[in-house]
Parts: C-alpha cells; sequence; structure tokens
C-alpha cells in the first residue's frame, strides 16, 4: 500500500497524455509499465542475491563491487563499490528532497484552493508554514512498516479520487459539447518533455529496497508488486484515456480545474490533499531511515530523532518558501526535477545496469537488446529532464514571501475546453 500511495499519479496523467499525443503517449504509457515492472522485479531479485543490501544505494555499490571483480583487483572492486554508494545516495537524496518540497508546496495549495480567501485571508506562504507544523506529527512514525496504517486509509482515498475522476466526466458529458474538445499535435518539444513526467508517474523504485527490508516475508515482495501493479495500470489507463478524451488538449495539469466548482470536486481536492500529506512522510522516510542507519546517533532516543527529523523537514520548508512562486508551475517543474534525476536512474536505468553487470553469463542476445534500450532511454529522460525542469524552476521561482498571494484559481464551466 505505500508502493502505491507514493508510485499514484493518475490525476496528472491526462495532462500527460495531452503532452505528448495520443500515440507517443500510448507508446510511452505501454512501455513504462512494461519496463518499470520489469525493472521492480529485478531490483527484488537482486535484494535475494544480496540479502545484506537494505538500501538502494548499498545494493548498487554491492552490484558495481561485483562487477568490477570480473576485471579488477579486489581491493580497486572495493574502491569502487564505496563510490558508487555514495553517487547512489547522492542521486537518491536529490530526488526525494526535491520531491518533499513537492508535496509540501501541494498541500500548501491545496489549502489556499479549499479556503476562500473571502473568508480566510491566508497567504500561500503562510499555509506552508502551516503544512509543516502539521506535519510534524508524521515524523514520530518510526519507519515504512509502522506507516502501514496510514497506508490503508490512503489507499482508500485514492480508489474514491478515481471514482469521483470517473463521476465528475460522466455528469458534465464532454462528449455532447459543440464544439467538443480539440486535440492538438504535439511538438517534438513538448513529448521530450513528457518523459519525465512519465518517468514520476512510474518513480517509486527507488524506495523499493528500504520496503523490502522492512517486511515480515520479504520473499513476497513479488506479489507485492503484482498487485501494485495491477492497481497503477488499470488506473493509468482509466485516468489517461478517459481524462484525455473528455478535455482534450485544453485539460489542466491540476484536473481539478477541469471541473465544475461542485460538491465532488472538493471531495477530490481534500482527499489529494490527505494523500499528499501522507507522501511528505513518505517520500522523507527514505532518507530519513538511511540517515539514521548511517548515523545512530541521530536516532539513538525517540526524542533525538524526532528533533533532527524536524530540522530536516523545517529546512525543506524554507527552501519551498525560497522557491514559491507566482506562476504556480514550480510544483510541476520540482516534481519533473525529481523524476529526471533520480527517479529515471533509480527506475528506468540502474536496475537494468546492476544486473548486467553482476550477472554477465546471464545475458541472452535478446536480454541484451532490451537491457540496452532501457539504459539508453533511462539517460535519455534523465539529460532532458534535468535540463528542461531546471530551466522551468529558475523561471518560476519567486523567493520567500513573494510570488500571488493566493493562486487564481478559476473553475470550468460547462464546454469550457479553454
Amino acid at each position: 500500500l505505500n508502493a502505491i500511495t507514493y508510485m499514484f499519479a493518475g490525476m496528472s496523467m491526462p495532462a500527460t497524455m495531452a503532452m505528448s499525443g495520443f500515440t507517443a503517449g500510448t507508446l510511452m504509457l505501454a512501455y513504462s509499465c512494461v519496463s518499470t515492472y520489469y525493472s521492480g522485479e529485478l531490483i527484488g531479485l537482486l535484494c535475494k542475491r544480496f540479502p545484506e543490501a537494505d538500501s538502494y544505494p548499498k545494493l548498487f555499490g554491492l552490484s558495481v563491487k561485483k562487477g568490477m571483480l570480473h576485471t579488477a583487483s579486489s581491493k580497486q572492486a572495493t574502491w569502487y563499490g564505496e563510490a558508487a554508494v555514495f553517487a547512489c545516495v547522492v542521486l537518491q537524496f536529490l530526488a526525494y528532497y526535491f520531491d518533499t518540497i513537492a508535496q509540501l508546496l501541494y498541500v500548501a495549495q491545496y489549502f489556499d484552493q479549499l479556503v476562500p480567501s473571502s473568508q480566510v485571508n491566508i497567504c500561500q506562504w503562510l499555509w506552508l508554514i502551516i503544512t509543516f507544523f502539521l506535519a510534524l506529527p508524521l515524523l514520530l512514525v518510526p519507519g515504512f512498516s509502522e506507516s502501514r496504517w496510514i497506508a490503508v486509509p490512503t489507499f482508500a482515498g485514492l480508489v474514491v479520487m478515481v471514482g469521483v475522476f470517473v463521476a465528475e466526466i460522466a455528469t458534465t458529458a464532454p462528449w455532447k459539447c459543440r464544439p467538443g474538445p480539440h486535440y492538438a499535435r504535439p511538438t517534438a518539444y513538448s513529448v521530450f518533455l513528457s518523459l519525465s513526467a512519465f518517468a514520476y508517474a512510474f518513480g517509486g523504485h527507488g524506495m523499493f529496497p528500504e520496503m523490502i527490508r522492512e517486511m515480515r516475508r520479504p520473499n513476497d515482495f513479488s506479489k507485492v508488486l503484482k498487485w501494485t501493479y495491477l492497481f497503477i495500470m488499470v488506473t493509468y489507463v482509466v485516468c489517461s484515456y478517459l481524462g484525455y478524451w473528455a478535455y482534450g488538449s485544453g485539460v489542466d495539469a491540476n484536473i481539478n480545474l477541469s471541473w465544475p466548482e461542485n460538491g465532488m470536486n472538493y471531495l477530490s481536492i481534500c482527499i489529494q490533499l490527505g494523500t499528499t500529506y501522507v507522501c511528505i512522510y513518505l517520500t522523507n522516510a527514505v532518507l530519513l531511515l538511511n540517515l539514521e542507519r548511517g548515523m545512530p546517533r541521530l536516532g539513538a532516543t525517540k526524542q533525538r530523532r524526532f528533533a533532527f527529523r524536524a530540522a530536516f523537514l523545517a529546512l525543506q520548508t524554507l527552501i519551498g518558501l525560497l522557491l514559491l512562486g507566482g506562476s504556480g508551475d514550480i510544483i510541476l517543474a520540482l516534481q519533473s526535477l525529481s523524476g529526471a534525476i533520480g527517479m529515471s536512474a533509480l527506475t528506468y536505468f540502474l536496475p537494468f545496469l546492476m544486473y548486467w553487470w553482476c550477472f554477465p553469463h546471464e545475458m541472452t542476445r535478446n536480454r541484451v537488446l532490451w537491457f540496452g534500450f532501457n539504459i539508453a532511454m533511462g539517460v535519455l529522460i534523465m539529460v532532458g529532464g534535468v535540463t528542461s525542469s531546471l530551466a522551468d524552476i529558475i523561471d518560476n521561482s519567486g523567493g520567500i514571501f513573494s510570488g500571488y498571494c493566493h493562486l487564481p484559481y478559476k473553475y470550468s464551466k460547462k464546454c469550457d475546453f479553454n
């Protein structure tokens, strides 16, 4: 359930499909489902063969060390393995650090969207500070195994949210409009940018080794992955095609703005607020648990652990205040950067690279072609996504206490596809 809660990005899939277009979007969705499921199984298999690998960086380091033993001395292989651990720690840290900031900003903006300024005039930056204090109780949860009780109601909320998605489209009946939604031809640039959005949508793999570490029955991971992907693939297909068909290229990245201002819409926003609130913990848990394991003094007592986690979250909130811009696009840029920096690597190509490096004798000709294609795609997504998302962040950053006090939310009216 933790994996589903973190991975799920169904509400943004219509905009991702509109950005890529039907043909490219279909190919990328199908490819991502197959490729990332396969890479998840590879991570599970690698964790079985390296049972001491209790984190993604350690798994990568052990894989590099084993691979280097084919051509280098034991001392050199150990050095390369340690360097790989450090590189992966940086990669994982940046990916989930920026993603946590995005989750903080999401919660703040959902509060801003739910509470009319005419009733309570609280600016976005103040909502962000309030979000920090509201998130502090989550820091008392020790690890993933204990957070399963949070994941159960969150998963139920996701099911309701998808139900609201279908119900809003059914009740507004956009297919009856004249003229109906338009489907603009995507440009090569928009298709390219959509790749990092797909990477983010399938980017839960960076926490798989940590989840396996805390499972009571680690050998059941393959079964867990199958159920996770069954839910993810079904909901992504429904949200992608139904949303794109209903609203065309005019679909908003914030899907709630494509719907009228009604009770179902507010229910969806409330559920998304709750989900992103939980994700503040899930995205940070990978980083916090690894830091606490590497530096045991940080978590020596409950009080010290809480103080460390609170200071860690406070710094992320401060960065969120510095990045909070007037256009509202900063969240999408942060997610794109998170997907490009770490999730494309941790999901799309490092699992293939690790397995190929460790077990070259198991590589058939077809496997070499399949693994090579995934590695090349992952690198392409990573390089292109980092470049475009950094440019977006620079363009949209506002600075502390600057930017709009409130984002200009304008809900859709019937047959409004602009």
